[in-house]
């Protein structure tokens, strides 16, 4: 399969860096007139000076779906905003077991920025499971961030006393960013939008310039949190599988998911869910007798 898209050159720049930190091989020596070529396993990726950027193989998807993320978000993240800047992002709030998760990350400059952008970090969604832990280990050496995971036992407890999703992540992210904000004397609070109380975190005026976006991952600072936010998720959806003995606990919320949840009560008896999964989920709460 040969797929062809148009990049300038530093969207091209910013495609390489993330093909390597998913683990692509460059060429030493790309074909005349291009600027890079990149080999993965099925696929190959040659960026040219013209703009004309060629992915091939069988398995170019991933590499297609990255580029045109790209090239959605053009514009650049960096314009009108004041450094130091705070981003912030969430996981696990759509997935049937193990913890939610919030991160923010800080950067003070261009300089900073960069180092984020070089290590790889992007869009957590666009990322197999080892490239998402092997960028938030370089991320670790960057910046300064911050984490908060609600196992399901305190996800459970904190959900039964607001009964929305979207207002315990408000409470979250507003002890959170606030933290970092402060820590970094931030001018700009990034944060990715996860529905529209997002808009009123605040109950006071902050001296820092708030901004809240869909898509927001564009922002090195907000792919960065978004990097360590899945990284811990995918720790915490481990340790909550070996606390209650279970081998592997699956990701997202799908009908498998659900099969393996009944499953699990019928062995472990229905109360184990309340120690492996989010008991607001529809499927959980109908396993439980309606808990709410």
């Amino acid at each position: 399969m040969n797929t062809v898209r148009t990049m300038t050159q530093e969207q091209q720049e910013r495609l390489r860096l993330a093909l390597i930190a998913g683990g692509a091989i460059l060429d030493p020596e790309p074909p005349s007139g291009a600027s890079f070529l990149s080999r993965n396993e099925g696929s190959v990726v040659t960026g040219y000076r013209s703009g004309k950027v060629l992915f091939q193989g069988a398995d170019c998807d991933r590499q297609v779906q990255l580029a045109e993320r790209i090239l959605v978000h053009a514009e650049p993240a960096t314009r009108s905003l004041e450094f130091p800047i705070v981003g912030g992002d969430e996981s696990g709030k759509g997935d049937l077991f193990g913890p939610l998760v919030v991160a923010a990350f800080a950067t003070c400059g261009e300089s900073e920025r960069r180092e984020v952008v070089r290590s790889g970090a992007r869009d957590c969604k666009l990322m197999t499971d080892g490239e998402v832990r092997a960028v938030a280990m370089r991320l670790n050496d960057i910046g300064v961030s911050g984490i908060r995971i609600l196992m399901p036992p305190d996800y459970n407890a904190r959900y039964a006393r607001v009964h929305n999703v979207n207002i315990l992540l408000n409470e979250v992210y507003a002890e959170l960013l606030l933290e970092l904000a402060t820590a970094s004397k931030a001018h700009t609070v990034i944060l990715d939008k996860y529905g529209r109380r997002a808009m009123a975190l605040w109950k006071s005026p902050q001296s820092f310039r708030f901004v809240v976006e869909t898509h927001a991952e564009r922002y090195p600072e907000v792919a960065a949190a978004s990097v360590l936010a899945r990284a811990a998720f995918l720790d915490g959806l481990e340790r909550t599988a070996r606390e209650n003995g279970v081998v592997r606990l699956p990701k997202g919320a799908s009908l498998e998911a659900q099969a393996f949840m009944r499953r699990l009560a019928s062995d472990k008896g229905k109360d184990v869910l309340r120690s492996v999964a989010k008991v607001n989920f529809a499927p959980v709460k109908e396993c439980l007798g309606s808990l709410f």
